[in-house]
């Protein structure tokens, strides 16, 4: 056996160092391949074809059937539309300046499971549903305020809005269209966002600004700092309560609503807020965020970014574009697994840039590619090598 060994080694050790030697280079080739494509794939400025083509979006959100939206845009030579348009290029106008000009008027555009839901007049909300537009108006005690936010308790069914009074912004509580009185503490907060968490734990972001000259900031520009609150209400005609402020750094931009609680976006640190209340920061300074419908959240940067950050299941990777960023957002939304980016190009005119959020690592992508390509000739050189071993180990025994 020893012999054989000795024979075989002297005999074909050329022949194995060479293919050895093949097989290393095959390596770091594909290693540099590899890394040549791990730039963030699947993402294209889109040639705008729809209902918005040439008008600025400054809102929408994607329902009902995949290709149906509904917008809110404004074109300067137009004025400001308003309108759902479906799947089949249908189109429902909502408002427009030749028919019911209150495209100017709408405070926000949402949607509560798949209803979408805007406000353009003081004390009620409209929903559209099944193309029907229908306006709830909420009773007071003789009080006006502008709504800015409707959210529902997923399970529940309670109604918790944000309201724009004066010159302050709070919540109220809506029972059977009835208002309660408005959150009677804002800690000197105007707050930006609302949503719910878990049971009858709500939060909302928002900044708040110091007195003239306090902590010795100017008496001509007050401090503003980000604020995170959180809120109990119990769905009853009982006010909300702010139970908590937290002061944070940056400026807050977005408050996205997750399964697992919600995710603020921030301009120097974004935050994470577990459904138990409890803050956790994140290092993904943004301009915007949305979420996908898989549950993972996006950070965008300004126009010219060359990354974009990704936070799912609880952990953070940052993905490197192909090319820089080519649009300042004006509004963003998730369709299926679609992220639509809707802004202005460096030029100012209105563009549209998509991201398949699937596309990244996928057998279509090049990294994907290179990767199995990768495997399966990386396993047929080692078998092709361990087959030879094994015929020329055999042969030099039996010699």
């Amino acid at each position: 056996m020893a012999e054989g060994w000795r024979r075989y080694l002297e005999e074909e050790s050329e022949h194995q160092w060479v293919a050895i030697s093949g097989f290393f280079i095959f390596i770091l080739l594909g290693g540099f391949a590899l890394e040549a494509t791990s730039d963030f794939v699947g993402a294209d400025m889109v040639r705008v074809e729809n209902q918005h083509e040439g008008a600025l979006v400054l809102d929408i959100v994607y329902h009902g059937e995949t290709g149906t939206y509904t917008a809110l845009v404004y074109a300067p030579d137009a004025g400001y539309h308003m309108f759902t348009e479906f799947a089949d290029g249908t189109v429902n106008e909502i408002y427009s300046p030749d028919a019911v000009d209150l495209g100017r008027e709408v405070n926000f555009l949402t949607t509560i499971d798949d209803r979408v839901v805007f406000s353009s007049a003081p004390n009620a909300w409209i929903e559209l549903q099944n193309g029907a537009m229908l306006t709830y108006q909420i009773q007071t005690n003789g009080e006006d305020f502008d709504v800015l936010n409707v959210v529902e308790h997923p399970d529940e069914g309670h109604t918790l809005l944000l309201t724009q009074e004066g010159q302050f912004s709070t919540v109220r509580g809506v029972v059977n269209l009835q208002s309660t009185s408005p959150m009677s503490t804002t800690s000197g907060v105007q707050w930006s966002d609302v949503a719910h968490l878990e049971g009858d734990v709500w939060v909302a972001i928002g900044h708040h600004i110091a007195t003239a000259g306090a902590g010795g900031s100017s008496p001509a520009t007050p401090e503003r700092k980000p604020a995170i609150g959180f809120i109990a209400w119990d769905g009853t005609n009982q006010t909300p309560v702010l139970t908590s402020v937290s002061m944070m750094s940056g400026t807050f931009h977005s408050l996205v609503s997750t399964p697992e609680g919600a995710v603020v976006g921030g301009t120097e640190t974004s935050y994470i807020i577990a459904n138990d209340a409890s803050i956790a920061a994140l290092n993904a300074p943004s301009a915007s965020t949305v979420m996908d419908t898989s549950g993972s959240v996006w950070f965008f940067g300004e126009q010219g970014a060359t990354t974009i950050g990704e936070y799912t299941d609880g952990e953070y990777t940052v993905h490197t574009l192909t090319r820089p960023m080519p649009v300042e957002i004006s509004a963003i939304a998730a369709q299926d697994t679609t992220l639509h980016l809707h802004g202005t190009d460096a030029t100012g005119a209105p563009v549209q840039w998509s991201i398949d959020a699937t596309a990244n690592g996928s057998i279509e992508s090049g990294r994907g590619f290179l990767n199995l390509l990768f495997l399966i000739a990386g396993a047929a050189v080692l078998g092709l090598m361990a087959v030879h071993a094994g015929r020329a180990l055999t042969g030099s025994n039996q010699a």
